[in-house]
Order: C-alpha cells, then sequence, then structure tokens
C-alpha cells in the first residue's frame, strides 16, 4: 500500500512555519472592555443578593457571642462569690450598656460600651443578681439577648434559678421566662 499517494511531498520549511504560529495575527487575546464591565456588574449584582444574608449572619453571631458573655459573666460572679466568701453583685443599671461585677465597694469586672456586642439588647425583669457564699442566687432570672433592629435574628436566653445554676445560652425560650 502507498500511504503517499495524497501528499505532495515533505512539508517545506514555509509550511512548517504557518503550522505552528497559531491563530492569525489579526486576532486579539484577552477580554474587551464590554465582557470586563459584564463580569463586573454580574458580581456586583450577585454580591449585592448575599449582603442581607450575611448582615443577618453577623447579627446572629453578635447575638451568640454577647449570651456567651452574659453567661461567663454569671458564671465568674458566682465562682468570685464562693471564692471570696462574700457576697457578689451582677448589675446592669437601667438606661445603661454596661454590666457590672461587685463585692462590696470593689468592681472586680465590668462589661459594656464596647464590650457587649454592638447593637445587641439584653433584657430581663430584674436589675442585679446577688449571689451569697454558698453560689445560691437571690433570685430566679431570666435574660433575653436579642438583636431588636434585625426580626429575622433568633433570640438567644440564660437562666438562673436561686439555686445557683445558670443555663447555658439557649435559642428555646425556657418556661416563666
Amino acid at each position: 500500500m502507498d500511504f503517499s499517494s495524497g501528499l505532495s511531498g515533505p512539508p517545506t520549511r514555509l509550511n512548517l512555519r504557518r503550522s505552528c504560529q497559531g491563530p492569525d495575527k489579526g486576532s486579539s487575546h484577552g477580554f474587551t472592555l464590554i465582557e470586563l464591565i459584564v463580569v463586573v456588574v454580574i458580581v456586583a449584582i450577585f454580591a449585592g443578593m448575599a449582603m442581607p444574608s450575611f448582615s443577618s449572619l453577623l447579627h446572629r453571631m453578635n447575638v451568640r457571642a454577647a449570651s456567651d458573655e452574659l453567661y461567663d459573666l454569671l458564671q465568674y460572679a458566682r465562682s468570685e462569690a464562693v471564692t471570696r466568701g462574700a457576697r457578689v453583685t451582677v448589675s446592669a443599671p437601667v438606661n445603661t450598656t454596661e454590666i457590672s461585677v461587685v463585692t462590696g465597694t470593689v468592681t472586680l469586672r465590668k462589661v459594656g460600651s464596647g464590650g457587649l456586642q454592638t447593637g445587641v439588647a439584653i433584657s430581663s425583669a430584674v436589675n442585679s443578681v446577688d449571689f451569697t457564699t454558698t453560689g445560691t442566687a437571690s433570685t430566679n432570672a431570666c435574660f433575653q439577648i436579642n438583636y431588636p433592629t434585625d426580626s429575622s435574628t433568633t433570640s438567644q436566653y440564660v437562666t438562673l434559678l436561686t439555686s445557683g445554676r445558670i443555663s447555658p445560652p439557649t435559642a428555646t425560650k425556657p418556661s416563666g421566662c
């Protein structure tokens, strides 16, 4: 069999160069300005759609962080009351953003004005709780932590019993809260 019947002979130097050069010199490489603008607009649309869910995520994280901080603060106050053998008070005066842990005239810890997450509200029927030297509390208390300007954010609850038991933050509203 003769395979070379359709060939016109060995490739010349000119033919080899053309086959290695790729596309014609007249074609351009890269993106046009229109293509770039279309991509930027599409990315901006997707980013705009993601922003509301991203801000809700940040609000949920802030509520969770504030509830963990309140829980830790109550645990700290109870521990200090037992360790020091003295009454320790956790108070949140009305119309302030501060929560203080005090024994006698000594402030052990103060949280607020940047300590608690910005925009997060903590509400309770009581303004202060005392822990005794045995670790018991002066009253039952339920603290609701939420983000009042975002209704899609789930509230967190921390409860305190007179026995001194402090429940970890939960999204389920406890009975009597």
